[in-house]
């Protein structure tokens, strides 16, 4: 009987396989297949490009229609009278300037509110201002201004 290797089965002799290359033969084939793979990049990329592109402007080609070129030059424009509207016109650009300046006011004031409500929410301002309650001493007043800002 043959001679037992671990578990009691019988092994076979390992076969080696032999891998044989000339490395012009794999220089050649690897280069082959970067040119091939950036060839085939090349090519997708341009056929999604041109098709994108006909996309893209098939609408632009429907809507805009060149103008005609002029056959004769415009002529001048005639001078502006004085607008006796004027005065109505800056009368009316101030009035926006004053409401806009009064809009920006209250804006700016709005969010002070909304900041130092932010700041006195805070935990540490809190915190700070209970001690100084408590124990109305100089080092917690300044740790109150310094957390609560």
């Amino acid at each position: 009987m043959a001679a037992h290797r671990s578990g009691g089965f019988m092994t076979r002799p390992r076969r080696i396989l032999r891998i044989s290359f000339n490395p012009l033969v794999l220089t050649l084939s690897v280069a082959l297949g970067v040119w091939l793979g950036f060839l085939a990049i090349s090519l997708t990329s341009y056929l999604g490009y041109r098709l994108y592109m006909a996309d893209a402007e098939a609408p632009v080609a429907q809507v805009a229609v060149p103008p005609p070129a002029p056959a004769q030059p415009a002529p001048a424009p005639a001078p502006v009278p004085p607008n006796p509207g004027a005065g109505l016109d800056e009368q009316r650009l101030q009035q926006y300037e004053e409401r806009y300046n009064a809009t920006q006011r209250a804006d700016n004031e709005r969010l002070e509110r909304l900041e130092e409500q932010r700041r006195l929410n805070d935990a540490k301002c809190q915190f700070w201002t209970e001690q100084y309650r408590n124990a109305p001493t100089d080092k917690s007043r300044r740790n109150m201004g310094e957390a609560c800002g």
